[in-house]
C-alpha cells in the first residue's frame, strides 16, 4: 500500500513537471522560446533568445568588457528542416554551437547559422542575419603591414655581361644567330 502511494505520487510529479516544461517552452500564444549564453574568444559575454512558431527570430546580444555592446537579429524557419521535427532538442544544441563559432557574429550578412543535422535543408531553414542595431559591428582586425620598410636585398648583382653571340652562332648557325642570341640573353642573363 505504501509503495503504491509512492508510485502514484512519483507519476503525478513526473506529469506535473512535463506540463510545466511544455508551458515554459511554448510560452504565450503557442510561441516557443529557446535561449543560451556563451563567451567569445575576445571575452565578450553573449546571449541569444529565439522566439517563434514557424518563423523564428533569434536575438543575439553581446557585451564586451571594454566597450558598448551590440545586438542583432537572425531569422530562420527550423520546421523546413525535416530532422528538426524528430529531434528539436538536438537541433537547438547544434544552433547554440553554431552561434558560438560564428567568426563575424552580427557583421556578415551572408553567413548562416546552421544546425549540422540540417545540411540538406532549404536555405530558409537556416538562420540568416536580418537586422543589426549596434553602435559599430565587430570587425575582424587585420595586422597592419609596414609600408616604409624595404625587404632585405637577397638578389645577387652581376656586373659583367656575357656575350652570347658566339654560342648562338655555334649552336644555331649564321642565319638564326640573332634570334638565338636574343633568347640566350633573355634566358641566361639578368640578375644571375
Amino acid at each position: 500500500m505504501y509503495l503504491r502511494g509512492t508510485l502514484v505520487l512519483l507519476l503525478f510529479l513526473a506529469c506535473l513537471s512535463q506540463l510545466i516544461f511544455t508551458a515554459e517552452s511554448r510560452g504565450d500564444n503557442n510561441i516557443s522560446i529557446q535561449k543560451g549564453k556563451f563567451t567569445t574568444k575576445d571575452k565578450a559575454q553573449c546571449s541569444w533568445v529565439a522566439r517563434g512558431e514557424d518563423k523564428y527570430t533569434m536575438t543575439v546580444t553581446c557585451k564586451p568588457g571594454n566597450g558598448d555592446g551590440f545586438t542583432c537579429k537572425y531569422t530562420g524557419k527550423p520546421l523546413r528542416c525535416t530532422e528538426y521535427r524528430s529531434n528539436p532538442e538536438g537541433y537547438w544544441k547544434q544552433i547554440a554551437r553554431s552561434v558560438k563559432k560564428q567568426k563575424k557574429l552580427c557583421a556578415d550578412p551572408r553567413a548562416l547559422i546552421r544546425a549540422g543535422m540540417c545540411k540538406r535543408a532549404p536555405l530558409d531553414a537556416h538562420f540568416k542575419l536580418s537586422e543589426t542595431s549596434q553602435a559599430k559591428p565587430p570587425k575582424t582586425e587585420k595586422t597592419p603591414t609596414a609600408t616604409n620598410t624595404t625587404p632585405p636585398d637577397t638578389k645577387l648583382k652581376c656586373t659583367g655581361r656575357t656575350d652570347h653571340s658566339e654560342v648562338a652562332k655555334e649552336k644555331c648557325g649564321d642565319s638564326w644567330a640573332s634570334l638565338c642570341t636574343f633568347l640566350f640573353t633573355v634566358i641566361q642573363s639578368g640578375d644571375c
